[in-house]
Formats: structure tokens, sequence, C-alpha cells
């Protein structure tokens, strides 16, 4: 039984690629695990105390729909180039403004799982934005939870940062797959 709509509980990763026998956790290509990890956590509900998983795909990143891409080298989700205008501020998981940092950004690009940003300040690590798209963005005054990934100099313009974005909320995730699936 895997997870459902509803929250029941899954029986072995989300992440663990069957025909493969792979992760598919890892950004920067795939972990063949070893069978006993495999038989251990991969196909078993101790999937969460795997420490690929803890690292990578506890902070609320798993996929549920099974109609959900594959990982293809880096990127779980289809990109779309797009230079929209989005406010950043920082937040509680809850989407509480907090108040310890806000900027103007523009997208460079984005996907169902998240956007890749440049603006002229840097992101302090490890925080949590609540994001708000203008109305020009697909779905008008979209709003959200996003997690910051990374962030490093922009290679085109001194003095601004480029960042990615991971969407923490499931509407967000769920609103931008069916938009971007038009």
């Amino acid at each position: 039984m895997n997870t459902s709509e509803n929250g029941a509980t899954r029986t072995r990763c989300p992440y663990f690629l069957q025909d493969m026998h792979a992760c598919g956790l890892h950004s920067d290509g795939l972990y063949l695990p070893p069978r006993v990890h495999v038989l251990s956590y991969c196909l078993t509900p101790s999937y969460r105390d795997c420490a690929t998983f803890e690292r990578y795909g506890s902070s609320g990143n798993i996929r549920t729909d099974e109609s959900a891409r594959p990982p293809a080298g880096r990127r779980r989700f289809m990109r779309f180039a797009g230079n929209r205008r989005v406010l950043i501020r920082a937040c509680t998981p809850l989407g509480i403004v907090t108040g310890e940092f806000e900027g103007n950004a523009t997208t460079v690009d984005y996907s169902q799982n998240g956007m890749r940003i440049v603006m002229d300040k840097e992101i302090p690590e490890g925080s949590l934005v609540l994001f708000d798209f203008d109305n020009d963005f697909l779905i008008p005054r979209l709003q959200g939870v996003a997690e910051l990934c990374w962030h490093r100099k922009h290679p085109d313009t001194p003095g601004n940062v480029e960042a990615g974005l991971t969407f923490k909320d499931h509407f967000s995730r769920a609103a931008l797959a069916v938009e971007l699936e038009k």
C-alpha cells in the first residue's frame, strides 16, 4: 500500500526507482544502494530511517502523484524559462512573515517543484521564504512557502545573486503541476 492522497502509510520509499534499483533523491546523479540497504530501507516502511532520505527527502518533498516524471539526469521535473516578478520574504514553516528578510526577485525558470530566481540580495542560508507572484504569472497572485536550496553570485551581473528555491507547500506544487501540463 502506498501513501494515498488522504495520508495513509507508505510501505516503501517513494524515491526508490524499482526498475533501476536506484535512489532518485540525489541531485547530482543516481545512487545505487547496496542490496542490504534496499532490503532494509528502500522496500520497507523503515525508509524514513535512511540517512539519504533524512537528508534529502524528509523535508516534505515526497512526490505523491504516481504520474510524476522519474529523474532524468539531475532534474525531476521539466523547467520552463520565464522572467516573472516575485516578492520574497522570510517566514515560518506556516508562512507567517518574520520580517528578517524581504526582496524583489525575477524568476529565471520554474517547475512544479521550485524556481530559480535572481535578486540583488542574498537569501540567508537555510531560510524559508514566502513567495508572492504578481498578476503576470501563470496563476495570478500565487503565494506559497519555499526553502532555499542553493545560492551563488550571478555569473552575468555582479552584485546580483542567483538562488534555487524548492516549494514546501503542497498547493503550489499541485497548482503548478496542473498549469504546466496545459
